[in-house]
């Protein structure tokens, strides 16, 4: 039993190692006829795997009872975790008159995007690393186990509004891997003396199979729109809805996908013993329909994982130094919790065309509690370059942000 539950744990956590909350500098005064702006994330986190143990499973390594009992200790009932690779250059050009419109641009992107999101029980976690020795005579339960892992790029063009800097692309997206499972009730039983069991599930695990880059094709938009909103003393605050990947998938070559509702009772066998060593979603293997276990090739439309934030921006040609900023934000994912963040970012004037800014803020909500983050970003003359950190003290994560923005 140990084996097939470590062989499902990590299926759920191994596929990724992971948008991003950088402030944005909304500045209307610059006179740029192009801009050409890059980011990137590497995010992962987690409400109760410690860092200790993440990286053993992402970069390999021994991992000892010591490793696997810091993880023990955070877990709960309900427990999730996730990642968020990315990486985006995009394009904007305001010397053009789009349609004929002298206030229109137009902008161009591409990017790569890779996603996981888990949510699983407690029991799962103990049967995958410390195997089922505490639950005989109990019943182990994996229900509610909920996971997606999304591969996917995209080309996209767009309108750009010149003034207020607000855009809407039209995006092609290539779906190159996609995996999922829902467990909705899964309960294992073994007796105390080993010599039988009882198995009872409902769900299914489906995922892209083959060598093709492409297994799907999709559309979608993004959206960021930017609004001002007056105040007594003079400057307006600037404010962002940002919307990425908001769009489908249409599978072109069918996915394996494995379905079963069903209990069932064996004597004199522990589930290894059933098993006997092979895989349990070889098609070959007759335990398939010794479980009921229903194997499917399917196409269907896959939503993809869209990202919203909603946020103040930092202004940075306000005569104040230091400015808040703060926002909400959320992906299009059943294992993410909307995250709210607030910080500070604080301007120092350098030379006539150096500025540096530097912040710290902190969120709760996504795949784990509260984060503290910080960041910095140079400018030099047309150029910015920053990078960040939004969880610099937690133990259940890591993250690295970085974007670079050139104007000429």
């Amino acid at each position: 039993m140990k084996q097939f539950i470590t062989t499902l744990f990590l299926i759920l956590i191994e596929n990724g190692f992971s948008q991003s909350w950088l402030p944005n500098h909304h500045d209307t005064l610059i006179n740029r006829k192009h801009e050409i702006v890059f980011s990137g994330t590497a995010d992962y986190a987690s409400t109760s795997l410690h860092n200790s143990l993440t990286q053993k499973l992402f970069y390999g390594g021994e991992i000892t009872t010591e490793i696997k009992d810091k993880s023990r200790g955070l877990h709960r009932g309900v427990n999730q975790f996730g990642s968020d690779l990315n990486t985006e250059a995009e394009y904007r050009n305001y010397t053009v008159s789009l349609c004929k419109n002298p206030n229109w641009g137009f902008t161009a992107k591409v990017g790569y995007y890779s996603f996981i999101g888990a949510r699983y029980s407690k029991d799962l976690f103990d049967l995958t690393f410390y195997g089922n020795q505490d639950y005989l005579g109990d019943t182990a339960s994996i229900s509610g186990t909920k996971f997606s892992s999304y591969t996917f790029q995209k080309t996209g063009f767009g309108w750009l509004d010149k003034k207020s800097k607000s855009s809407v692309s039209l995006n092609l997206f290539n779906l190159s891997s996609f995996s999922e499972a829902s467990i909705q009730k899964g309960e294992i039983f073994q007796s105390q003396n080993l010599d039988s069991m009882a198995i009872s599930y409902d769900g299914a695990v489906g995922f892209t199979n083959g060598t093709a880059f492409t297994k799907g094709i999709g559309v979608g938009i993004d959206l960021d729109l930017r609004f001002s909103v007056p105040t007594k003393k003079g400057n307006p605050l600037y404010y962002q809805f940002l919307a990425k990947n908001l769009g489908f998938a249409s599978l072109t070559t069918p996915m394996n996908h494995y379905s079963a509702d069903t209990v069932f009772s064996f004597t004199g066998l522990t589930f290894n013993q059933l098993l006997n060593g092979a895989s349990f979603l070889d098609s070959n293997f007759s335990v398939l329909d010794t479980l009921e276990v229903q194997k499917t090739s399917v196409k269907k439309n896959i939503f993809l994982p869209g990202f919203l934030q909603f946020s103040k921006l930092v202004d940075p040609n306000s005569v104040r130094k230091l400015q808040e900023f703060y926002g909400v934000r959320m992906f299009l994912s059943s294992a993410y919790n909307p995250l709210i963040f607030a910080g500070l970012d604080y301007r120092f004037t350098i030379g006539k065309d150096v500025k540096l800014n530097v912040g710290v803020n902190v969120s709760y909500g996504g795949f784990t509690f509260y984060r503290f983050g910080t960041y910095s970003s140079l400018k030099i003359k047309n150029w910015n370059v920053g990078i960040a950190s939004e969880n610099i003290l937690g133990r259940t994560g890591q993250s690295i942000l970085m974007r670079v923005q050139c104007s000429f």
